[in-house]
């Protein structure tokens, strides 16, 4: 403001003073206005503080948008040429029990090399990246044949029902270490190899006529458990670590031919095979004072769950941004950032169980599509976990401001967890607390010139 002389100056030097002031005043850079929003109850808020008489462009900044947090599952998630599967079952107090198993085509090594055969023995080889628990004793291995031809063009679910034919050998699975790199070989029976063998002559791949895939379907792998919850994680379709020779999944068949030399066959799981893992969700099995209260219903709890293997994810949705585009102005986001604070317990959720990272996609007419934020720069969107701040930080920036342009139906997003995580998430959610989720808003607001 223009402060006033004092009386007991000349009128002369009243006048110069006020002049020397209105011209100081002039020169100010007064075509950007930078407004902070304060705490609000209403979303709706934001933007009221705007002037509309105002020629100048306008900017804002909040982070007191409200943020409202929901859990969902939905079993109908696809899953269809992972690099890495899993067998067999992990419990956990607030997740429940989740179990996996997977169905793969066998692919031929090469054709067949036209004499007779006798087999004398038969092995199935995995490389085992990881344990999952405890692994106390052994374990069954059921192997089924497929009775469905899979298809590259088809879609399967991660709670698909596989159908299947008879059991084409069960076997046992000695105790591992926990947490090892293992490369196992199991004996299966003659009998096995005997079957995939006994038409030699379609031991051959065409892409223009019926070949072995449409001779012999696939294998649907079972590892079935009531106690003792474990889970193995394979390397199924990258080259073996320790043996060159082989895939890191193969059925190894040894055989004498009709000269009597010795011979091996392989049938190999790798990246040209049709696979897909299952997963299965019991939420139920969780401890009834930690389990998830509320999913896929619209109440919001001060917890949210982010899951592993397609189970739970976290719906985020941000009503203040749907005012701000009704809004009769243009606006241009300059930053647009989430902050998500971890819940931990001393005694089951510690800080080692947290994933290093978190994903966010959004839905687009029924279909899942990861941010374009990230598909411009994964390292913009971020994602990651800060060990010294307990929070994870999501830049949405482009997210936000396709949304107002019309290019995104809702302010809605959704964070999960890749298919092939092992580790959950839970976020403190819906609290007026400090350490409550924090949406960072920047954005200019464009006059019409």
């Amino acid at each position: 403001m223009i402060k006033l002389p004092d009386y007991s100056r000349s009128a002369a030097t009243t006048i110069k003073s006020l002049i020397k002031q209105i011209q100081t005043i002039l020169v100010l850079p007064v075509l950007v206005f930078f407004i902070v929003i304060s705490c609000e109850d209403d979303p709706a808020s934001i933007g009221r503080g705007m002037l509309p008489q105002s020629d100048f462009d306008s900017i804002v900044a909040t982070d007191t948008m409200r943020v409202d947090m929901y859990t969902l599952f939905s079993d109908s998630v696809t899953s269809m040429q992972p690099t890495v599967s899993y067998l067999g079952n992990v419990l956990d107090p607030y997740f429940g029990l989740t179990g996996s198993d997977f169905v793969t085509q066998l692919w031929i090594a090469a054709e067949w090399a036209g004499d007779g055969f006798t087999v004398d023995s038969v092995k199935i080889k995995f490389e085992i990246k990881d344990i999952i628990g405890e692994m106390v004793g052994s374990n069954t291995l059921n192997i089924y044949e497929l009775s469905e031809k899979l298809s590259a063009d088809s879609s399967y679910l991660a709670s698909n029902e596989v159908q299947v034919k008879d059991i084409m050998a069960s076997l046992e699975v000695p105790p591992l270490p926990e947490g090892s790199d293992t490369v196992l070989y199991l004996d299966l029976p003659v009998s096995f190899a005997e079957y995939l063998l006994r038409d030699t002559s379609i031991l051959y791949l065409r892409s223009d006529t019926v070949d072995w895939r449409d001779f012999f379907y696939g294998l649907y792998f079972e590892y079935p458990q009531i106690s003792d919850y474990h889970m193995l994680q394979l390397n199924l379709v990258t080259p073996s670590s320790t043996d060159n020779s082989y895939a890191s999944a193969a059925i190894i068949v040894y055989y004498t031919n009709g000269s009597g030399y010795d011979r091996t066959y392989t049938f190999t799981i790798n990246p040209r095979c049709l696979l897909y893992n299952r997963f299965l969700h019991d939420f139920e099995k969780a401890d009834p004072d930690k389990r998830i209260k509320y999913i896929n219903e619209p109440i919001k709890d001060t917890l949210a769950y982010v899951q592993s293997m397609e189970g739970v994810y976290s719906k985020m949705v941000i009503p203040g941004l749907e005012y701000l585009r009704s809004l009769p102005y243009d606006i241009a986001i300059n930053k647009a950032r989430i902050y998500l604070p971890v819940y931990f317990n001393e005694t089951d959720y510690t800080e080692d169980m947290v994933p290093d990272n978190i994903y966010v996609r959004y839905d687009s007419a029924g279909v899942k599509r990861i941010l374009t934020d990230y598909l411009i720069d994964p390292a913009f969107l971020d994602g990651s976990y800060n060990q010294v701040t307990n929070l994870y930080r999501v830049n949405i920036s482009n997210f936000v401001q396709n949304y107002f342009e019309g290019k995104i139906e809702e302010p809605v997003i959704e964070i999960f967890l890749p298919e092939l995580s092992t580790k959950n998430l839970i976020i403190k959610a819906n609290r007026e607390t400090e350490d409550a989720v924090r949406f960072e808003l920047s954005y200019t607001v464009l006059k019409e010139q």
